[in-house]
């Protein structure tokens, strides 16, 4: 029987967390909140889901990339998930390799690697460049990122019916599929809170998360039901000069805490931040 511990998904950029910022390698002291971004000219990315997962958790994985762009009204194209990739987990998996390749992928995680902590139940990867460091627009364009789930330790339902027991894997897709798109943890109704049970089901981005995503990428969205018009304001990140190449991980611990590295430096840690 594998262990099963409270889900707190994975920290990207969060006031909640307590962070402790240390010098980057190359561009002095770098702002953790500063937001993650892919380019408009980057979308749709060619999500490939990993051969590992059976047909049933692809149709679960594949709605959930749908289930965000239904959110801002198929105003951009956010994903293109017709193709699986055959890279699968293997005990010698690199995980530069996997930011090396051109394949954007979801992994079921059946060899834990050994670079990971052993009790983390997902992580994000995500690589990119950080431009503009120490300036109000400081911003890291990503431009290649990975979601792992650790099936190696703990199990995943398919199903609404909630067992308790195993995590439902729309719901931690979902939230991870908002932090491939650069979405970070927040408290109130939405999906993208870190508290998360065996009990969760969290198979739509709410009012919140709709708001934030036309927020980030400078959408326009029709008017919903007892609204006002939302059109989205929009800081303006363009990069100034030569950038640093981050690789930044992201990874949930089955302790009920999120730890968020920079190019191998700890950059925020948090315990459990509920809505």
């Amino acid at each position: 029987m594998k262990p099963f511990f409270a889900l707190s998904i994975i920290v990207l950029m969060s006031s909640a967390c307590v962070k402790k910022v240390e010098p980057d390698s190359s561009s002095g002291n770098i702002n953790t909140s500063a937001p993650y971004l892919w380019s408009s000219s980057a979308f749709p990315r060619n999500l490939q889901i990993s051969n590992d997962f059976t047909t049933d958790e692809v149709t679960n994985i594949r709605a959930m990339a749908d289930a965000w762009e239904t959110a801002v009204s198929t105003q951009r194209d956010f994903f293109n998930h017709s193709q699986r990739t055959a890279e699968v987990s293997s005990p010698s998996m690199s995980l530069d390799d996997l930011g090396d390749d051109s394949v954007n992928g979801i992994y079921k995680i059946v060899h834990w690697p050994s670079a990971l902590r052993g009790s983390a139940l997902a992580v994000t990867q995500i690589f990119g460049q950080r431009f503009n460091v120490g300036d109000r627009n400081e911003y890291v364009r990503i431009e290649h990122a990975d979601v792992l789930i650790n099936e190696n330790l703990y199990n995943f339902r398919t199903t609404g019916t909630t067992d308790g027991v195993n995590f439902d894997l729309q719901t931690v897709v979902l939230h991870e599929l908002g932090h491939f798109l650069g979405l970070p943890h927040k408290s109130g109704n939405t999906v993208m809170v870190t508290a998360i049970s065996e009990t969760t089901n969290n198979r739509a981005p709410t009012s919140v998360d709709r708001t934030d995503m036309a927020d980030k990428y400078g959408l326009t969205l029709p008017l919903m039901p007892g609204a006002s018009a939302l059109v989205a304001p929009r800081q303006i990140y363009s990069p100034s000069g030569a950038g640093t190449k981050v690789k930044v991980l992201i990874e949930l611990l089955s302790d009920g805490s999120c730890v968020h590295t920079e190019n191998g430096v700890e950059v925020a840690r948090h315990q459990q931040f509920h809505p």
